[in-house]
């Protein structure tokens, strides 16, 4: 059966303003022994966006940090087409390869190395490839993008294995004089065959292909050729993409964005798309409406701002927009789209440059040059690394000895140490909860979905009066690497005077979107058979909601056990709120 390769990951949409890059960066490789396997869509990923700037130090920090080096299995790049290729002289990438798609080179390496998947996003426009001459959102002449994308995949062939066609087309303002027709035709049928193409050379390498990510924005401009504006274009815009073949022929996945955008988790109409992960289940049901259950749904991006700025939103009604509302809505955003199947969700890395509050973790001054230049805008941290950067800022110049940090306080959205909950702490609130969710994808480990909540044959059962709360979640996942299988439990009223009973089902099962006759790979029947004997770990905790430590965990082995009926069983006692439980063989 032929295999085609999906990476969502790396992420990398900067201004090209704000990237200050040098022209040759050595990749740092942490030696270690990476088992290689080949990314379906029946495999789940949980990473980050990552920027990389090109400089050494800091680029090869960043990479080393537990976010990438260790929790992440998969990272997005965001490549921004006008920034890789300025002009027309960088489409030779052997001889004049531009500093910013070398720094992107060296971040994919670095992943590689490291066991982390790669995915590459391709949007913007040159102006020397541009129908207007102007450069950055505006469309691309006839043949320029196909161009383009062939190029990235024979540069990138082997290392990145999964490439998203643009960015929210379904917004005018990403690609200006662009119709509907252009970017099916275009951009998603020629762009996604000329990948193709070159990945089905000789040697031929799996890859995964998607459309761009989708934002149903009910104030932004509709691409021309959607029905309306909002939730009613993005409708209209699945609707137009289903109902082409041809284009379904090519891509392997759609996209969507995760992310609580002003109110309504995302600035949705509240009636066709409430929230991000009913977004999830209109491009899910349209699928399978259309016979379609070979095609996924992908997360083209992610995010939740932390701060008190217009766009976040008091979720938890103390009267203060902060990290504990990021916190918050992370564990429901989460919980709402892993339960429901989506398989790689992401979150930026780090805190950008850019005006808005995104970021899992906090800037460090990594070579200390930040402190140097302006001592004012740094911290101690509290691990004992480089000290954390307090401020929104640019880094302008060309080496790590000659940049020059500019405050963006200009954006609109300044912070100080003040603003932090824990300001030596170089993570963010919701860190902490993107954390244990990550734990189910399993870092650089081979980790495909397994039940799915509500799925008859091939459901999650947790019972007892320790799942309770407002919000309840339960995801489910088998580590190939390992052999063991993986069950999150969140449960919002837990206060650990109670007990949950799971279960789950001791192989793959047939599932309606994951493992099936459909799948990419036949994983059904991997597992533990029935008679194995197999033990249990358990860890219940909270997270606290002031600064992310651990809150009254406990944690314990169950004693061998025999798989009987074709499940998996553990009783959790004194559950509280985050309970992770993991099967694996006694051996």
């Amino acid at each position: 059966m032929s295999i085609r390769l999906f990476l969502p990951s790396a992420f990398l949409a900067v201004c090209s303003s704000m990237l200050f890059l040098c022209d040759s960066v050595a990749v740092d490789v942490k030696k270690a022994k990476v088992e290689p396997y080949s990314w379906t869509t029946d495999h789940v990923h949980i990473g980050v966006r990552w920027q990389p700037f090109g400089l050494n130090g800091c680029d090869m920090n960043d990479a080393n940090r537990p976010l990438i080096s260790e929790h992440s299995s998969y990272a997005q790049f965001w490549v921004s087409w006008n920034a890789a290729e300025p002009t027309a002289k960088h489409t030779d990438y052997k001889k004049n390869m531009s500093g910013y798609l070398k720094a992107i080179e060296n971040a994919v390496d670095a992943c590689v190395a490291r066991g982390v998947k790669t995915e590459l996003v391709m949007w913007h426009c040159p102006g020397w490839a541009s129908e207007s001459g102007k450069s950055g959102a505006w469309k691309p002449r006839i043949g320029e993008y196909p161009e383009f994308t062939k190029r990235m995949a024979k540069h990138f062939k082997g290392r990145v294995d999964a490439f998203q066609l643009y960015h929210e087309v379904n917004l005018q303002g990403m690609m200006n004089q662009a119709d509907m027709n252009f970017i099916i035709n275009e951009v998603f049928i020629n762009g996604g065959r000329a990948i193709r193409k070159v990945y089905d050379a000789e040697p031929k390498t799996p890859v995964i292909i998607s459309t761009s990510g989708t934002s149903p924005c009910q104030p932004c401009g509709a691409r021309e050729g959607l029905k309306g504006v909002g939730a009613v274009a993005v409708d209209d815009y699945y609707n137009q993409l289903i109902a082409n073949k041809e284009m379904m022929d090519v891509v392997d996945a759609i996209n969507l964005n995760i992310s609580d955008h002003a109110n309504g988790y995302g600035m949705m109409d509240g009636k066709i798309i409430p929230n991000c992960w009913t977004q999830y289940d209109l491009a899910r049901s349209k699928l399978d409406k259309a016979n379609y259950f070979s095609k996924k749904v992908l997360s083209s991006e992610s995010w939740i701002v932390w701060d008190g700025s217009s766009n976040n939103h008091d979720v938890n009604g103390d009267g203060v927009k902060n990290e504990v509302d990021a916190f918050d809505k992370t564990v429901t955003i989460f919980g709402e789209v892993l339960e429901r199947g989506l398989n790689t969700v992401n979150m930026p890395w780090c805190d950008n440059s850019s005006r808005w509050s995104m970021g899992l973790v906090k800037r460090v001054d990594y070579n200390g040059r930040v402190k140097k230049l302006k001592p004012e805008w740094v911290i101690p941290s509290n691990d004992g690394g480089p000290d954390i950067v307090t401020r929104k800022i640019g880094l302008r110049g060309g080496s790590d000895d000659t940049f020059q940090p500019v405050e963006n306080a200009k954006s609109g959205l300044p912070f100080t140490v003040k603003d932090y909950i824990n300001p030596g702490d170089p993570n963010h609130l919701h860190y902490y909860v993107w954390r244990w969710y990550s734990q189910f994808a399993g870092g650089s480990d081979e980790v495909i979905r397994h039940a799915i909540k509500g799925e008859l044959g091939n459901d999650i059962l947790v019972s007892g009066n320790g799942m309770t709360g407002k919000e309840q979640y339960k995801i489910s996942s088998y580590n190939r690497t390992k052999k063991s299988f993986m069950v999150l439990v969140y449960s919002g009223g837990a206060t650990g005077k109670e007990f949950m009973d799971v279960s789950i089902p001791s192989t793959i099962q047939s599932g309606k979107h994951y493992n099936n006759e459909h799948s990419m790979v036949d994983f059904r029947g991997e597992g533990l058979k029935e008679g194995t004997k197999y033990k249990t770990r358990i860890v219940t905790k909270d997270i606290s909601r002031k600064n992310g430590s651990d809150q009254d965990p406990k944690s314990h082995e169950v004693a061998e056990s025999v798989v009987k009926g074709g499940m998996l069983m553990a009783r959790v006692n004194g559950a509280r709120k985050f309970t992770t439980v993991e099967f694996y063989p006694s051996n």
